[in-house]
């Protein structure tokens, strides 16, 4: 395995490369404004596997629709909210202090048409579908103190998390207890938001949601998870 220690790494972008990156190390390394995997076609994205990334960096960065496998990342702070748009993870840990971190299925528009990124975005929700057919677990955060954590795409069901502050919603269940979730006091969290954003999502079969340990609305936040367990919306552990 190849090690960087100490390590700052500047403007680097991996723009549809279809390339495999595996087999490396980083220890308090820094990252500034670098992107991987940025590509409007499943086929040309990169994978990153058997990485560990450790009291690590990040800033202006974002791993856009990359694979994601056999990776460990031992704490991470974030200087602005890292993200990733499409990616599709295997065995990927996030432990330890992380900061403010976005996954999401969706790609973000650029130049050209709406319709055109709708097909893109098709193409790549039918590519993860695909991918995790063949993934026993995708995320493990069960251990990850987070200052944020926003979780769409990667199905629930293959996340193992801390059963209590982050908790499992299926969109079956959201849809039959609507009218029950939405007589709950969730005004001091976003979970209102979370579960409406569920609902519009046709393709999402479920979701975790994460009250983030290290955020200032903590106890808001499980306080508002406790509540949809007690009304039957957050799925049984």
């Amino acid at each position: 395995m190849q090690i960087y220690d100490n390590r700052a790494f500047e403007r680097i972008y991996d723009h549809a490369s279809g390339d495999t990156f595996s087999g490396m190390e980083f220890t308090k390394c820094r990252f500034l404004s670098c992107a991987a995997s940025i590509t409007e076609k499943p086929e040309l994205r990169s994978t990153f596997r058997n990485m560990r990334f450790i009291g690590c960096e990040v800033r202006a960065c974002t791993a856009y629709s990359a694979i994601l496998e056999d990776l460990l990342v031992d704490g991470l702070k974030t200087v602005t909210q890292f993200k990733t748009w499409g990616a599709v993870f295997k065995h990927v840990t996030l432990k330890g202090r992380i900061g403010n971190v976005k996954i999401s299925d969706f790609i973000p528009p650029g130049a050209g048409s709406q319709s055109y990124w709708d097909r893109v975005n098709m193409k790549f929700q039918a590519a993860n579908a695909e991918y995790y057919k063949n993934v026993d677990w995708a995320l493990d955060i069960s251990q990850a103190e987070f200052e944020e954590c926003e979780i769409k795409g990667v199905p629930g069901r293959l996340i193992r998390r801390d059963p209590e502050t982050q908790v499992l919603v299926s969109r079956c269940k959201v849809l039959e207890l609507e009218s029950e979730w939405r007589k709950l006091d969730l005004s001091k969290t976003h979970w209102a938001t979370s579960l409406q954003s569920l609902i519009k999502k046709e393709h999402h079969a479920d979701r975790v949601l994460v009250a983030p340990k290290r955020s200032k609305n903590f106890k808001e936040l499980l306080e508002g998870l406790n509540l949809l367990r007690r009304a039957g919306v957050a799925e049984p552990d």
